[in-house]
């Protein structure tokens, strides 16, 4: 008997979405908790995955809008014998999530042959992937049931720096590929149109609202400030692997700011609060919210009681959060409740910026990039890693003071980390 796949419910709010997105094309076989479609709400884009094993019908295309509880395609499990088996788990490094970005490696292909059965094996649409970036699957470590690789861990092995073997025994043997026309400048720009059209999604559509409305209703004021990296830099560099080989995570510099804003909110408790209606709401603990771009928008999501993780469970968190942001897993509860959001335009390149608050949260932390700069330092000139930081506030309840106060307590911990340890 076929099963339905229906839209889940995802909050209270919302009541319907888009879908943006079939994983799978119709008639597809498919594993139990592989992804079936994307869908895009006014909140969050996330992955729907199929609850049984079988064959795909699809009941509605992709670029329409559905209801919570609408069915949009089917199941039969009589035809799970001809889905694909899944593949062997490998082991792979832990991601840095917080680390400034550096250039993507290509990725290497692994030593282990791949046939045209092991090929088989894979959903159509990592297959698909596998084919055109010419990678091993046994190389990438399948988060899905069973260890079964999905396409979300074909996308990070993509963008994961890979490691180079020292000294490789034999050429690396890769997946057969044809090679892709070069396109020319007129195949790429010459359309026939001087414009083209594409609807927004309903994260965009949200996000812009959310802009908006909070330009209308903060008074919201940017004050600056800047940053000598050189200690925690040098921390992170005398202590990395031991800290790699005893928590498993890298150390990153999000960690450290997140110990520094919660800190400094101690100091500031004005700007851990929101005004409702013509009330003031102190908040008493720290969930502070990380801000992720990616390809389909804005999400921010929550770190936890902050004030109660060490570096390590706070590296390890952003781990988490940024592989489920990647893979689209995020729920509507790992986006709610922040009290102070950090966002960091450095790993872009941005040099200076005045980010926007991200509401309820009175105050929010824009990183940028760490220069090489020369700075005075006891009357003498020298070169030090410098970051600009500036914080925005509803200045209608953060007055200059609090705000200046509270920025200079954030570069007073990381410029003499000692203190996030003594809490001093």
């Amino acid at each position: 008997m076929a099963v339905d796949v229906k839209i889940p419910e995802i909050g209270e709010s919302i009541t319907e979405g888009f879908l943006a997105e079939w994983s799978l094309k119709d008639g597809a076989a498919v594993a139990a908790e592989e992804p079936l479609l994307v869908l895009e709400t006014d909140k969050i884009t996330m992955n729907v995955t199929a609850e049984v094993a079988g064959r795909l019908e699809i009941l509605v295309a992709e670029g329409e809008t559905v209801e919570v509880g609408q069915v949009v395609a089917r199941i039969d499990p009589d035809a799970v014998g001809d889905t694909p088996a899944p593949p062997p788990t490998v082991s792979a490094e832990p991601l840095e999530a917080s680390a400034p970005a550096e250039p993507d490696n290509p990725p290497v292909a692994a030593t282990a042959p791949t046939d045209a059965a092991e090929l088989n094996q894979l959903s159509p649409a990592v297959r698909r992937l596998v084919e055109e970036h010419a990678i091993d699957p046994s190389a990438i470590e399948g988060t899905g049931k069973d260890g079964r690789i999905l396409k979300g861990d074909v996308l990070a092995f993509i963008k994961e720096p890979q490691p180079k073997p020292d000294a490789p025994t034999a050429p690396p043997r890769v997946v057969p590929k044809t090679p892709a026309p070069v396109p020319t400048p007129a195949a790429v720009v010459d359309t026939g149109q001087r414009q083209s059209r594409k609807p927004m999604s309903r994260l965009r559509q949200r996000l812009a609202e959310r802009l908006v409305e909070v330009q209308q209703t903060t008074a919201m004021l940017t004050t600056f400030n800047e940053v000598d990296m050189s200690r925690i830099m040098t921390l992170r560099s005398e202590y990395q692997d031991s800290f790699i080989q005893k928590h498993g995570v890298k150390l990153g510099f999000m960690s450290f700011f997140v110990k520094a804003v919660v800190d400094a909110l101690k100091t500031a408790p004005e700007v851990n609060a929101f005004i409702e209606g013509e009330e003031i709401i102190t908040n008493h603990y720290y969930d502070i919210g990380i801000a992720v771009s990616s390809e389909h928008g804005l999400v921010v999501p929550v770190i936890r009681d902050a004030d109660r993780l060490s570096l390590a469970g706070i590296e390890t968190t952003i781990g988490d959060l940024a592989s489920k942001a990647r893979n689209r897993t995020l729920g509507i509860a790992d986006l709610q409740g922040a009290v102070f959001t950090i966002t960091n335009g450095g790993i872009f390149g941005s040099l200076l910026s005045t980010p926007i608050l991200n509401p309820p949260g009175s105050a929010i932390l824009g990183m940028h990039s760490i220069k090489k700069r020369p700075i005075v330092v006891d009357d003498e000139i020298v070169i030090r890693p410098m970051m600009n930081l500036a914080v925005s506030y509803d200045h209608r309840l953060v007055d200059g003071k609090e705000a200046v106060t509270f920025l200079k307590r954030i570069v007073d911990c990381l410029e003499n980390p000692e203190r996030l340890l003594l809490e001093v």
